[in-house]
C-alpha cells in the first residue's frame, strides 16, 4: 500500500511566518501550537463580531436564528470530527508522522473552521454582490479605478468573503500589517478552498478565490513550505476538504432548521428534506410525537442527520484518498458523497432555493442592502481617492477618514491598498452598525 507519511509530514509542520514553528515529533500533549491557533481566533474581535452578522436571515429578533458566529462554532465541532475520523484512518494506514496523533487534524480543521467566515462582510452573500456591483459600475469605474492593474481590479469586482478572510488573519488582526494572527500554516492552508487570486479565477473561468494581490507573497510562501506548488500555481491542502464538508453539512441543515423556525418553511417540509438520509425507524420514532414542539423535533432529527453525515463524508475522503494527496480530485467532498448524503444534499438545495432564497422578507433587506453598500462605498472610497492622490478634500472627506480610524489610509499607501483599506474597514462592521452608519449618511438617523 502506497504511503504518504513523508507527505504529511510536510503538510502538518507547526510552522508560523515569525518562524517560531516546531518539529511535529516535540508537541505539547497540553497546549500545541494549533490550540495556541484556535484561542487566537475565538478571543480576537473579529471573531466576536460574527455574533451580529448575517448568516442566512438578515436582522432577524427571534434568538434562536444562527448568526455567523454560532454558525462557525458549529462548523468547527463538526470539522474536528471529521478530522479525528481522518486521523484515524491514517493512522491505521501508517501514514501519520511521528508525534502526530488524530488529535491534531481535529485540532487544526477545529481552528480552520472557527474562522472560515471570518472575513464575510455584513449581510452575507447580499452584501458581497453589492460590493461587488458598486465596483462595477462603470461611473465608479472611469473616476477611480481606471489607473489600477487588472489583478488589482478584479479583487474589487469579484470581492469574497474568503478572500477577505485570508487578509484578515494574516494583516488585519492582532499584529495589523505585521503578520496579523500568526497562525501555523497548516491551519492557514485548511481555511483555503480555492487556492488562486481572482485574477486567475477570471482567466479560468472561476467566481470564487482566496487571496487579493497584496497577500499574494505570503500565500506562496505558505503554499511552498507545505509543498502544495504546482506549476505556476497551486493545490488545495487535503484538510481543506474537510473543512469545506464540515462548512456544508451545516449550512444545509441549520438553514433549514432556522427557516422552520422563522415558519419560512414547516416541519413537514424539514422532515420531508431528511428522507433520503434517515430511515423509517429515525422518521418515525415516537419519541418525536412525544416532544412537545416542532423545535425539539426539528432538533433530533437534525442531531441524527449528522451523526450519520460525519462518518459517511469521513469515508468519502478516504475513498478519494490518492487523488485528494495528489491534487487530482475536482470539486468538493460531497461531489463524491454516497447516495444517501448526495440525495439529501440534493432535496435541501431545492427546498433552500425554492423556499428560503425567494422569502418576501429577505427579498427585501438584501435589495435594501445595495442601497446600504452604496450610501457607504459613495463615501469612503472618494475621500480615500482624494487622500491618496493628494486632492482638496471636503469636510465630509476628511471625517470619513477620521471615521475609519485605524483602517484609514496612510500617506505610504498606493491607491489599490486606500481601496482595500476601506473593504477592511466596511466588511468589518457588523449588520447592525454598518444599517446605524448608512443611516447617519442618508441623514434619517433618529427620526
Amino acid at each position: 500500500m502506497s504511503t504518504f507519511k513523508e507527505q504529511w509530514a510536510q503538510l502538518l509542520a507547526p510552522n508560523r511566518k515569525t518562524g517560531t514553528g516546531m518539529k511535529l515529533d516535540t508537541l505539547d500533549a497540553v497546549r500545541n501550537p494549533f490550540l495556541v491557533d484556535y484561542d487566537r481566533i475565538i478571543f480576537s474581535s473579529s471573531f466576536r463580531r460574527l455574533a451580529r452578522k448575517t448568516q442566512v436571515h438578515p436582522l432577524v429578533r427571534n434568538d434562536h436564528i444562527h448568526n455567523r458566529l454560532t454558525h462557525s462554532l458549529e462548523v468547527s465541532c463538526v470539522g474536528r470530527s471529521l478530522g479525528l475520523g481522518v486521523g484515524d484512518a491514517l493512522q491505521r494506514r501508517g501514514d501519520l508522522p511521528e508525534g502526530c496523533t488524530p488529535d491534531h487534524l481535529g485540532q487544526i480543521i477545529q481552528a480552520a473552521c472557527l474562522a472560515h467566515d471570518i472575513g464575510n462582510p455584513p449581510f452575507g452573500h447580499a452584501g458581497e454582490e453589492a460590493i461587488r456591483d458598486w465596483f462595477k459600475d462603470s461611473v465608479n469605474k472611469e473616476q477611480y479605478f481606471k489607473n489600477l492593474l487588472p489583478a488589482e481590479w478584479a479583487d474589487f469586482t469579484a470581492f469574497d468573503g474568503n478572500a477577505q478572510g485570508f487578509r484578515v488573519i494574516n494583516a488585519l488582526e492582532n499584529n495589523k500589517d505585521r503578520g496579523g494572527f500568526r497562525l501555523t500554516f497548516p491551519v492557514i492552508a485548511a481555511l483555503v478552498k480555492y487556492p488562486r487570486s481572482a485574477y486567475e479565477a477570471q482567466g479560468v473561468g472561476k467566481s470564487k478565490f482566496n487571496f487579493y494581490t497584496a497577500e499574494r507573497e505570503l500565500f506562496a510562501e505558505i503554499f511552498g513550505a507545505m509543498g502544495l506548488a504546482e506549476g505556476a500555481g497551486w493545490r488545495r491542502h487535503p484538510l481543506s476538504y474537510l473543512l469545506e464538508a464540515a462548512d456544508d453539512i451545516c449550512y444545509r441543515i441549520i438553514d433549514m432548521e432556522d427557516a422552520r423556525e422563522l415558519r419560512i418553511i414547516t416541519y413537514a417540509d424539514f422532515k420531508a428534506a431528511m428522507t433520503p438520509l434517515l430511515d423509517v425507524n429515525c422518521l418515525d420514532d415516537p419519541r418525536l410525537d412525544s416532544m412537545d414542539s416542532d423545535r425539539r423535533r426539528t432538533s433530533m432529527l437534525r442531531t441524527t442527520a449528522m451523526g450519520r453525515m460525519i462518518p459517511s463524508i469521513t469515508q468519502t475522503f478516504m475513498d478519494n484518498y490518492e487523488a485528494i494527496m495528489e491534487g487530482r480530485l475536482e470539486g468538493c467532498l460531497l461531489n463524491h458523497a454516497r447516495e444517501d448524503v448526495a440525495g439529501f444534499m440534493r432535496e435541501a438545495g431545492r427546498v433552500f432555493n425554492s423556499k428560503i432564497m425567494n422569502n418576501p422578507q429577505k427579498t427585501a433587506l438584501e435589495i435594501g442592502t445595495y442601497t446600504l453598500y452604496r450610501r457607504l462605498l459613495d463615501v469612503f472610497i472618494p475621500a480615500c481617492f482624494n487622500f491618496t492622490k493628494g486632492n482638496a478634500m471636503s469636510y465630509q472627506e476628511t471625517r470619513a477618514l477620521t471615521l475609519m480610524g485605524a483602517n484609514a489610509p496612510s500617506r505610504e499607501d498606493s491607491l489599490y491598498m486606500a481601496y482595500l483599506r476601506v473593504l477592511d474597514f466596511v466588511s468589518g462592521m457588523t449588520d447592525d452598525y454598518a444599517a446605524f452608519i448608512s443611516q447617519q449618511f442618508s441623514g434619517t438617523a433618529g427620526r
